[in-house]
């Protein structure tokens, strides 16, 4: 993605983004067939609705290019996570379908980060997402 950021080619972005969409929904629907699966067999795990999936999808498109895929597992509250680990730290988000994202960011286990706000904040998210980049920079 690097030289897609240095040497910017509209055609290269657009495929770049394309599979990462593809990516994004490889990874969703594998985690909807396991939380399927469990929720047949475990009675105390609570399914994940379809509007966090969606919220998800749409919360990836938004990240910046420029730092990696996140780790997405399901949460047995009903939710999708996201996580990162740059570094000595840790940045996750949670999304539940209810169209706010809850996320923590702990860096060298001093300084701690933690908030929740609508998908549809115009201040909050849209900055913390901006500083998840730098974030990166300044761990790995």
């Amino acid at each position: 993605m690097k030289i897609l950021q240095d040497n910017f080619d509209p055609f290269l972005l657009s495929a770049d983004r394309s599979l990462l969409r593809k990516h994004i929904q490889r990874e969703l629907d594998e985690i909807r067939e396991e939380v399927e699966e469990t929720c047949k067999v475990v009675s105390d795990v609570r399914p994940v609705p379809q509007q966090a999936y969606d919220e998800t999808s749409t919360l990836l498109k938004r990240i910046s290019p420029g730092i990696p895929m996140p780790d997405l597992m399901w949460l047995e509250d009903g939710g999708i996570g996201l996580e990162w680990r740059p570094g000595d730290g840790i940045i996750t988000i949670s999304l539940y379908g209810d169209e706010h994202v809850n996320f923590v960011v702990v860096l060298d286990d001093q300084h701690e980060i933690a908030g929740t706000c609508p998908l549809s904040d115009p201040f909050l998210l849209p900055n913390f997402l901006t500083i998840l980049p730098e974030l990166f920079q300044r761990r790995t």
